[in-house]
C-alpha cells in the first residue's frame, strides 16, 4: 500500500493539508501517516535564556492535540488508514528523517501566501521542496481535493531533460491517470534554437505519457504560468526547483507575491537527477 506522509502544527493551514493528504489518499488507497515536530519555546527577558515548559509537557500537549486531531480524520475520511507521529526538531529534518524507515509515495505539506505563516516560511517551504528526498506536494489552503484530471509541469527549458527525473513524472502521470501538459513561459525571443532541442529531448523521455506542449510568451514568468493554469484548468502544478532555476528565483526572491498569485492550485516537487 503506498504511503502519504504529511505534517502539521495544527494550524489551519497546515490541517488542511493533511485532510487534503487523507482525501488523496482514499483515491489511491493509500495509508497516511501525519507527523507534528514540537520545539521548546524559550523565555527571553532575564541573564539566561530557560526554557518555558519541559521537554516531556510540549510532548504531552503534542500528544494530546494530535489525539484530537486523529479523532477529527477519522470521522472525515473513514476507511483510511491513519497514522500518527509525534517528534521533537525542526520539521524538515524530522520528515527527512522519518523516510528513512517509510518511503512515501507522496509528501504533503501546507502552503501560504500569508507572512504570518510560521509554519512554512518562504526559505523552510523552499528547503522542503528542494531537500526532502521525495515527492513534495505543497497545498494551499484555496485547495480542496479533487481528482487529479490535469498536471502541468513548468520548466524553463534550460538542461531541464538532465535534470528532470522522467521516471518519477511519468509514475506520477501513470498513478494518477491524468494529462500531463509541458509548459514554457518565455520573456522574448530568447534562444530557439536551445529551446527546440531541448524541447526535442524532452519530447523522446517523455514520450509514454504523450503529453502535450504548450509556450506562453510573458513578460512575467510566474504571471504567464498562473494564466495557463488558471485558463486551462490545471489540477497540479510541477516544477523542479533545481539551483538557480526560474522557480527558486520566485520563491526566494517575490515568495508572498508569487504564492499569493499560485494559492489556488497545489504544488508539486519533483527532484534533479543532479
Amino acid at each position: 500500500m503506498p504511503v502519504i506522509l504529511t505534517a502539521t502544527d495544527y494550524s489551519d493551514i497546515a490541517n488542511h493539508a493533511v485532510h487534503y493528504a487523507c482525501a488523496l489518499a482514499k483515491t489511491h488507497n493509500a495509508s497516511v501517516t501525519v507527523v507534528h515536530s514540537f520545539i521548546i519555546p524559550i523565555v527571553i527577558g532575564t541573564d539566561t535564556p530557560m526554557p518555558a515548559i519541559s521537554v516531556d509537557e510540549a510532548r504531552d500537549m503534542a500528544t494530546e492535540r494530535m489525539d484530537e486531531l486523529m479523532a477529527e480524520l477519522e470521522a472525515a475520511h473513514p476507511g483510511v488508514d491513519i497514522n500518527s507521529h509525534v517528534t521533537y526538531g525542526d520539521i524538515t529534518d524530522s520528515l527527512d528523517e522519518y523516510t528513512e524507515t517509510a518511503q512515501p509515495w507522496l509528501i504533503v505539506i501546507g502552503n501560504s501566501s500569508s507572512e504570518d505563516n510560521n509554519f512554512w516560511p518562504g526559505s523552510n517551504l523552499l528547503n522542503a521542496l528542494k531537500e526532502l528526498p521525495y515527492m513534495v506536494l505543497a497545498v494551499p489552503p484555496e485547495a480542496n481535493y479533487t481528482e487529479v484530471k490535469n498536471i502541468c509541469f513548468a520548466c524553463d527549458f534550460k538542461n531541464t531533460s538532465e535534470q528532470l527525473p522522467a521516471g518519477d513524472l511519468l509514475k506520477l502521470v501513470a498513478d494518477t491517470h491524468a494529462k500531463l501538459n509541458v509548459l514554457n513561459v518565455h520573456q522574448g525571443t530568447g534562444d530557439q534554437e536551445g529551446v527546440q532541442a531541448e524541447m526535442n529531448k524532452l519530447k523522446e523521455v517523455l514520450a509514454p505519457a504523450n503529453p502535450e506542449y504548450h509556450f506562453v510568451s510573458s513578460e512575467s514568468i510566474d504571471d504567464g504560468i498562473q494564466q495557463f493554469v488558471a485558463d486551462n484548468n490545471m489540477d497540479w502544478l510541477v516544477i523542479i526547483p533545481h539551483k538557480h532555476s526560474f522557480f527558486e528565483g520566485l520563491l526566494h526572491h517575490s515568495h508572498t507575491k508569487a504564492m499569493a498569485r499560485m494559492s489556488h492550485v497545489p504544488l508539486l516537487a519533483l527532484h534533479s537527477k543532479a
